[in-house]
């Protein structure tokens, strides 16, 4: 549980960085430009959950508040008024905009491709962010289904270049849906939603070279439910809400 509250911490600040570096070309009263917009799946936490005093059951909580909390990315992949735009028969369409604030000085650039299935999006960085020195950098990318059945998002490692953070989610159109939230080489969470409101999630941990479930949960259409905690492999703890 500890490993989870630093994810949450280290989560809140990684989304300070970038939406305070926009939000004041956000601001403009016209974003947009009326762009493809991008949409992050987030699991709506029953009440009887949400109320709860219970340790599991707030724990629970606590991980699709992570997960939810990575929606505010969605706003990074519309571009802002004052954007410049640039059309391209073949490869859609892409916008450039400048930032300069306390996370650094650099030049977005936005690109947007559509196809008869899918939405793409590309997000590259130019400058210093967070005291990295970026030429070209691809910091996000994104791909929905047009139909709203499912996307995938991705953010890359300002060190390394690699993949590091990746969210995934299916909706099969009758009001269930399954969301995977993956950290490279740290945690991957399990979220899978029924229609009426029941659910069940998997917390893992990267232990031992490989992810290891530490935490469970599933909770009823009430929102009541049940939580179990492992240590390699076996249970350590349980209870109800």
């Amino acid at each position: 549980m500890k490993n989870a509250k630093l994810l949450i911490l280290f989560t809140a600040m990684l989304s300070a960085i970038f939406i305070s570096g926009c939000k004041k070309d956000n601001d403009d009263p016209q974003p947009g430009q009326n762009a493809q917009e991008y949409h992050l799946k987030k699991v709506t936490i029953p009440d009887a959950m949400a109320q709860s005093n219970d340790p599991g059951a707030q724990m629970a909580v606590a991980y699709i508040d992570m997960v939810n909390g990575m929606a505010s990315y969605s706003s990074m992949m519309t571009p802002p008024g004052k954007s410049s735009k640039m059309n391209f028969k073949d490869d859609g369409e892409t916008y450039t905009w400048e930032v300069d604030d306390v996370s650094g000085t650099y030049t977005v650039t936005l690109k947007i491709r559509k196809t008869d299935y899918k939405t793409f999006w590309e997000m590259y960085i130019t400058g210093t962010l967070d005291g990295h020195q970026l030429t070209n950098f691809k910091y996000i990318e994104a791909i929905q289904l047009n139909d709203g059945s499912g996307s995938t998002f991705i953010i890359y490692d300002l060190d390394t270049g690699q993949w590091y953070m990746d969210i995934t989610w299916t909706d099969d159109g009758n009001g269930n849906f399954d969301l995977t939230f993956t950290v490279f080489e740290e945690m991957k969470l399990y979220i899978s939603v029924s229609s009426d409101g029941s659910g069940w999630l998997e917390y893992s941990e990267w232990i031992m070279s490989a992810y290891q479930v530490t935490y469970k949960a599933s909770w009823e259409a009430s929102g009541h439910g049940q939580w179990w905690q492992y240590d390699n492999g076996v249970p350590t703890d349980q209870g109800t809400w």
